[in-house]
């Protein structure tokens, strides 16, 4: 608690010290340790953004240790969203070969030096989950995120992180208890824009719903690995949106932009968006 205190003011370090022990004992060191931290950051956070930003350009990097034995260890220090996703990307390539004869340990050591080595790994599509008000997003309030694996985030780095990810909708009640997840999941607002611009208008042959009023969704879907990309988003008004999810319609995107479209007939169709004339 002193050691985590440190960078506040009294006034604040008495806050989040009242704040964590009124909640109780934690089942162990480490989740008290967390809960201190987070406490901290919601404490202050444009001075939490501040340390952020000052720790990121100081302490970012890779250093090498020598140990005995033989041995030596790579410490690398990364945003804790890098270092969550890497190790989760890491962990799940692991799990796969995890056998009586070799730890999980050190099948993460295996697949970490076949990743550095440049090896042709299949790599499952792993999810970084951050929680954030939606408020913060929008930059009316300030209100730490959350980042799964790892706690509190403030809301500038929430912010950059939801710039270029997948959004899914998630409702809790007023005491922050998760009551409904959505199913689907939604392009970044920047990359949602790229799509508008880009499209125009509804890609179905023969639609010109501005692509404004259009759903932008994923030509393969996510459930079966479909990245949430430009060469993998498009702009489909709802009706038509619906006719891919119900109907025998097929779309491939075998370039950014370039939509095939197969009807149920077997007939195919390839558009290619409307070119702006700008002279």
């Amino acid at each position: 608690m002193t050691k985590q205190t440190a960078v506040l003011s009294d006034d604040q370090a008495r806050w989040v010290e009242q704040r964590v022990l009124e909640r109780g004992p934690r089942a162990d060191h480490s989740r008290f340790r967390r809960a201190v931290r987070d406490t901290v950051t919601r404490a202050d956070v444009t001075a939490a953004d501040q340390r952020r930003q000052r720790a990121r350009e100081e302490e970012r990097g890779v250093t090498l240790v020598d140990l005995p034995d033989g041995l030596a260890q790579l410490k690398i220090t990364l945003d804790a969203a890098e270092a969550v996703t890497a190790f989760n990307q890491i962990d799940a390539l692991a799990k796969q070969r995890n056998t009586k004869e070799r730890s999980l340990k050190q099948c993460r050591a295996d697949v970490f030096m076949d990743l550095v080595a440049g090896k042709n790994i299949k790599r499952p599509v792993i999810a970084t989950n951050v929680m954030v008000p939606m408020t913060t997003l929008a930059g009316l309030t300030e209100r730490p995120g959350e980042l799964s694996g790892y706690g509190a985030i403030t809301a500038e780095h929430a912010r950059e992180l939801a710039r270029d990810s997948t959004w899914r909708r998630i409702l809790t009640d007023p005491a922050g208890h998760v009551l409904e997840v959505s199913h689907r999941r939604f392009a970044p607002p920047s990359l949602k824009r790229h799509i508008q611009l880009r499209d125009r208008t509804c890609r179905q042959p023969g639609c010109e719903e501005p692509a404004e009023r259009t759903e932008i969704d994923h030509t393969q879907r996510h459930t079966d690995h479909g990245e949430t990309s430009v060469a993998n988003l498009a702009a489909l008004c709802k009706k038509h949106n619906l006719l891919k999810e119900r109907s025998t319609w097929k779309i491939e995107q075998p370039e950014p932009g370039t939509l095939t479209f197969t009807t149920p007939s077997g007939k195919t169709h390839t558009t290619q968006p409307e070119p702006y004339e700008l002279e």
